[in-house]
């Protein structure tokens, strides 16, 4: 079996999912509205209806849950699926109502008025806490992130602010774009929200790495993995003053139905 790769090891050591909250996430923090942009290009992305269905894996970003009230109306079941032991936990924490839980109800709010109030915030957050039914542990070995084994294929994979941590270089993004793209059906949906021209991010006082990706490059690895992009959108960074804490120019995000198997 492959050896863990050092940029996985790097991030299970140095990174803390609260400082990352803390940091990017938090009501007051520096980037609210590149947040909730991306919010808003999410709900349209699942109110066209297409995007639907019995089961939706969650790969990556674990601590990001707020990212996830867009979807929750629209799938029966949520499966988290995550390589830092620290996300999968905070994850736990929020689901459970543990003390220290990130406090995640500004998010469903925003959703519940970008979706016109059909729920309000309370009862979008317990929404999702119902449609979560597991956690799952990927592997990052030496030449790519894992995608995790399942029964059977889905119909949505969601990832964010995974791929641009563990691939160290662009073959090994296109190879986990690949996985991702395996464990879906024919007709289901790649939907990916990933940092462009990002080098590194902060974590509480450690510089950790990000791989650098273009939209070319993502759209060509969408694309080699047999789905074709339906909807995107690529956000401008607002927010020109904390290049010190992360130094992305933009936030990109697509929508894509698989069409054909690859290998």
């Amino acid at each position: 079996m492959a050896s863990r790769s050092a940029r996985c090891l790097l991030y299970e050591k140095l990174y803390k999912a609260e400082h990352i909250l803390a940091t990017y996430i938090h009501e007051d923090a520096e980037f609210l509205e590149e947040i909730q942009l991306l919010l808003t290009e999410l709900c349209g992305f699942y109110s066209s209806g297409d995007v639907k269905g019995d089961t939706l894996i969650h790969y990556g970003g674990c601590d990001y849950l707020g990212y996830l009230f867009p979807a929750c109306r629209f799938f029966k079941e949520i499966i988290l699926a995550e390589f830092l032991e620290t996300r999968l936990q905070a994850a736990r924490t929020w689901i459970n109502k543990e003390p220290g839980a990130f406090d995640w109800s500004l998010a469903a709010r925003i959703v519940c008025e970008l979706e016109g109030n059909r729920e309000i915030g309370i009862e979008k957050e317990e929404s999702l806490r119902g449609k979560i039914t597991k956690f799952i542990k990927c592997e990052a070995n030496e030449d790519h992130p894992v995608a995790p084994k399942l029964p059977a294929q889905v119909d949505c994979v969601f990832s964010t602010s995974f791929l641009e941590l563990v691939c160290t270089d662009v073959d090994g993004f296109c190879k986990v774009v690949k996985d991702m793209s395996s464990l879906l059906k024919i007709g289901g949906h790649l939907v990916l929200v990933l940092a462009l021209g990002c080098t590194f991010w902060m974590c509480g006082t450690f510089k950790l790495p990000v791989l650098c990706l273009d939209k070319e490059c993502v759209i060509a690895a969408v694309s080699d993995a047999g789905c074709v992009i339906k909807e995107s959108k690529d956000i401008k960074r607002v927010n020109q003053t904390k290049y010190s804490v992360i130094d992305y120019d933009s936030v990109f995000c697509l929508v894509a139905c698989k069409e054909t198997n690859v290998q």
